[in-house]
């Protein structure tokens, strides 16, 4: 793992998080998070009245023998989450300091799942393998595994990156800049909620991208659509862009809001510590 991608003091600190989830859908394996089915863990549920095919070592024969009638105990069972990260690989996110701080927040979305007994596992578009860890013993493979990763290079989409995400996943994590437009990320917002219930959107844009800081003539390059086109920058074509940008904005939280997608916004000026400790507390997404 690159040292100074993912400080171990920012590690340390994310391994007291924890993801609050939305959805009931937990894993099968077993975890830290109590789910709201009946399972096998030591932690007492109720009692239910024992009918053919129920385990009978779960008798409580105190009870039968005040009641004469068969109940069952039941038990809250502890599984695992399965969290995903979908990670954006397409040229625009070689931009500004997007690309490595995107990694930063991939990294640390795992740290925290595989600290607390969960599965992380991430894909990128538009590569179809995925990177699969589980247990704490992992969280430095999965680090070292997302610090490697090439500088992106292809002209990629979102969806191309949806078949690789996993069924079952508890959380989804997208980490892109969002610059595609509006009515293929509303094409794309629906077939992730297919994947997955609970969707959590983080978009990471750069200072310029915010705000542009050129002036005078200048040679704007489309990273994804591999166009050039020689502008000056006036105080006038800085209004306009904002005002189409603002648009973009107003639309893609549109989308996302129909379709139940959480979206926060994120900067490589913010920092990734500031984003897990600070920004995600409060949109309670982490506690």
């Amino acid at each position: 793992m690159k040292p100074l991608l993912f400080p171990a003091k920012l590690a340390a600190r994310l391994g007291r998080l924890a993801f609050n989830r939305r959805s009931g859908r937990l894993g099968h394996h077993k975890g830290t998070h109590l789910s709201k089915k009946s399972g096998a863990s030591m932690e007492f549920s109720d009692f239910k009245e024992y009918h053919p095919g129920d385990d009978i070592r779960h008798i409580d024969w105190n009870v039968y023998a005040r009641t004469d009638t068969y109940f069952i105990k039941q038990f809250l069972d502890e599984q695992e989450m399965r969290i995903h990260v979908l990670l954006d690989s397409s040229k625009s996110m070689d931009f500004g300091g997007k690309w490595p701080f995107a990694q930063q927040l991939a990294i640390g979305l795992g740290q925290i799942a595989l600290k607390n007994g969960d599965t992380a596992s991430l894909s990128r578009t538009p590569d179809p393998a995925v990177v699969r860890r589980k247990g704490a013993r992992q969280a430095d493979a999965w680090s070292a595994r997302i610090a490697a990763f090439p500088v992106p290079e292809e002209n990629t989409g979102l969806q191309e990156g949806i078949p690789s995400i996993p069924r079952g996943t508890t959380i989804l994590f997208v980490i892109t800049d969002a610059l595609e437009p509006a009515e293929v990320l509303e094409q794309t917002f629906r077939k992730l909620k297919a994947r997955c219930q609970d969707i959590r959107l983080l978009i990471v844009r750069s200072a310029d991208e915010q705000q542009p800081a050129f002036e005078g003539d200048v040679r704007l390059i489309d990273a994804e659509q591999d166009t050039a086109a020689e502008v000056s920058m006036t105080a006038a074509s800085v209004s306009a862009y904002t005002r189409r940008m603002e648009e973009h904005e107003r639309r893609l939280l549109g989308h996302a809001g129909k379709y139940g997608i959480s979206v926060l916004y994120t900067s490589p000026a913010d920092g990734a510590e500031d984003v897990f400790t600070r920004q995600m507390r409060r949109a309670q997404w982490v506690r």
